[in-house]
């Protein structure tokens, strides 16, 4: 038996009242789960009767473990009965009563906020635009020789905007530190990609040539043991290269595409430029739409989700940076911040990034958007067909998760059709 008030904020207050009897079975309950774990004088273990153990351990040997199994039980059926009820977190509960009629047991849950949804049809959102520049058809072709670029070795000194294959081993204090260590390196001199004074002391070298480069870590390093720290790297040149760009021509063009001329070629680049800008625009009109839809609702966001989506931010921050070989623990001394300081500049993004998912899912159960099981297939057979696979043996490889996140994006991809023919772009 149980009772449900709601509280301000969309708390619930749900008290559930256990009968003697029925505690009593929670309470067998969880002398048969638990009984193998008491080792009594004169039975074999697991099979001291439940009276014994108590005599033992105590009565309330078992309690624990009953109010455990009793809550998870009683609270489930609540959840399941009582569907206005969405918990956003964990119950915090409480016994009220317990005595020879029962238990009971309180528990207070932070259900999903409601939301007060601002017009979402009807609207005039301001246009984004944008063209294809001459200027950007030329970075992609300059880009296209890059790639296509000779290193040739000549027999000279190096100079800035040379490429100085070097090998180098560096040092502090005449010991050695993991990651100034490298063979064969293609350093651009002039490029500032090392630490200051490090290129600028190569240039002049000749190949076979080695020297001791000396610089200073800077006070900002992220390496704790180096920073601000005095360093020798023990250069080697072994050869000076230059880099040399193919001519922009037919020749060139026909050697990197499908196309003859190099007019073809750069209407080829122009084209696909005008299919992402397409693209880009498209995304930026839909995130102004629902910009303008979330800014004009309502919602007060408990700080639960509010953290929760903190904590997401900071794991997927502390993946990047380990791709990169750092921890976030390195970006806090980098950055002389703390933890606490990490959060609470995230935490206005978080707010809003949680306001927006909270709109966009009411919107949905308004207008009734749901992924069919046919719509599901055909998005799946897309990909099947790709790897030559039925749909079935496609969905088994997926897993529940991916699945999921497959439904999200045909959902989504309905709600943003739905927007999009029920705004206009001005």
């Amino acid at each position: 038996m149980y009772t449900v008030k709601k509280l301000e904020k969309n708390k619930y207050e749900i008290t559930i009242s256990v009968s003697k009897e029925d505690w009593e079975k929670y309470v067998d309950h969880s002398y048969e789960e638990n009984k193998g774990k008491f080792n009594i004088e004169g039975f074999r273990k697991g099979k001291a009767p439940r009276a014994i153990i108590e005599k033992n351990y105590g009565p309330s040997v078992f309690y624990d473990d009953a109010i455990d199994h009793l809550f998870s039980k009683e609270y489930g059926e609540v959840l399941m009965n009582e569907k206005d009820i969405e918990p956003v977190s964990n119950p915090e509960i409480r016994i009220d009563k317990f005595d020879d009629n029962g238990i009971v047991i309180i528990a207070e849950v932070q259900g999903m906020p409601e939301v007060k949804l601002g017009e979402y049809k009807g609207l005039t959102i301001k246009k984004a635009t944008g063209e294809v520049t001459d200027e950007q058809v030329e970075k992609e072709l300059n880009q296209a020789r890059e790639r296509q670029a000779r290193y040739v070795e000549v027999n000279r000194e190096a100079r800035d905007g040379d490429f100085a294959v070097i090998d180098f081993v560096g040092s502090v204090d005449g010991k050695e530190f993991e990651g100034g260590k490298a063979s064969d390196y293609r350093l651009k001199l002039g490029s500032k990609t090392f630490i200051e004074g490090f290129e600028d002391q190569v240039i002049g070298m000749k190949a076979g040539e080695t020297k001791d480069v000396n610089v200073t870590f800077p006070a900002e390093y992220f390496s704790e043991e180096l920073k601000g720290k005095p360093a020798v790297f023990v250069v080697t040149l072994k050869r000076v290269e230059e880099k040399q760009l193919p001519e922009l021509n037919d020749e060139f063009a026909s050697n990197i595409s499908e196309f003859e001329t190099l007019d073809e070629y750069k209407a080829d680049l122009r084209k696909h430029l005008q299919e992402n800008l397409e693209l880009k625009l498209k995304r930026e009109n839909e995130n102004n739409l629902i910009e303008a839809i979330v800014k004009s609702s309502e919602v007060e966001i408990p700080e639960i989700m509010i953290e929760r989506q903190i904590d997401m931010f900071i794991e997927d921050f502390s993946m990047r940076l380990s791709y990169q070989g750092y921890k976030v623990e390195d970006y806090l001394s980098q950055m002389d911040m703390t933890m606490q300081q990490l959060r609470d500049e995230r935490k206005e993004q978080a707010k809003e990034t949680v306001k927006t998912r909270l709109v966009l899912e009411t919107i949905v159960k308004k207008e009734n958007l749901d992924v069919t099981d046919k719509e599901l297939n055909e998005k799946l057979k897309e990909t099947a067909d790709k790897y030559k696979k039925s749909v079935d043996d496609y969905k088994k490889s997926l897993g529940d998760r991916n699945i999921a996140y497959i439904q999200n994006d045909i959902l989504m991809n309905k709600l943003l059709k739905l927007l999009t023919d029920n705004n206009k772009l001005a």
